[in-house]
């Protein structure tokens, strides 16, 4: 019943957000949770009653065929799409600077720096200015300031709408173990390695379809192989802040 999941979600999600006790999984799901209810809400199934007058008998027979909504796909560029649109971008790239989606969030000092805006823990997110389609390009973050829960940072389609629904194309870190892929959460725990004061670089292959996540302090470089499938080209850094105050820079 779709009254019923409405209203299950939003008493799980007021629930903890008074209790200030939720985790990146828990927004995770709350997320996937609410995509598939829009998903189900803009594609209901569909039932088609036919009478079959072809019985002798004076008891007419009703067929009922439930015809199943077609899967459609994440994905709305083809990979031979994304290589004639690569060939068409310019290898020149305007410095990075963030660029808010939705969420509580504050620029300063000409758009690199992003701070949390809100006096209460809650998600905001930003995506960069550059699209990426070819090449490799290496953005550098500092942590400038950072509450109790983690920071999301990675890379999402440039194709998908900017909105809060679960989103398949985001792949990237909540913590160096933490790793998002398809927008889900698939390995590590939820340590809390990153602090206020880190250096972080993002590498963005695009040649390579991967992305790397270099954390200075502890000198560890991980990576995340990226399907063109599920996260089409162009790709955009993709931040996401959710303790009041968190502040992340753009080194340029």
């Amino acid at each position: 019943d779709v009254e019923i999941s409405i209203g299950q979600i939003v008493r799980d999600f007021q629930a903890n957000a008074e209790a200030d006790n939720y985790t990146e999984f828990e927004l995770e799901k709350w997320s996937k949770r609410i995509f598939n209810l829009r998903d189900s809400l803009e594609h209901p199934s569909t039932i088609e009653i036919v009478e079959d007058n072809k019985l002798s008998s004076t008891i007419y027979g009703i067929k009922i065929i439930e015809q199943k909504r077609r899967q459609e796909s994440l994905c709305t560029n083809s990979i031979s799409e994304t290589v004639s649109y690569t060939s068409e971008q310019s290898t020149e790239l305007i410095p990075e600077h963030f660029v808010p989606m939705y969420g509580p969030c504050r620029l300063s000092e000409d758009k690199y720096v992003a701070t949390h805006s809100s006096y209460r823990a809650g998600l905001s997110q930003l995506t960069g200015s550059n699209n990426y389609s070819s090449g490799k390009h290496s953005i550098s973050f500092l942590i400038e300031k950072k509450g109790i829960k983690n920071m999301f940072i990675g890379i999402h389609s440039a194709s998908n709408e900017a909105s809060s629904s679960f989103d398949r194309s985001i792949y990237g870190w909540w913590n160096l173990d933490y790793v998002i892929i398809n927008g889900e959460h698939e390995t590590g725990d939820d340590n809390l390695v990153i602090q206020t004061g880190d250096k972080i670089t993002l590498t963005v292959d695009c040649d390579n379809l991967q992305i790397h996540f270099e954390h200075h302090r502890t000198r560890k470089i991980c990576h995340i192989p990226i399907e063109l499938n599920t996260c089409p080209f162009p790709w955009r850094i993709l931040i996401r802040l959710l303790m009041a105050d968190d502040s992340i820079r753009i080194c340029n």
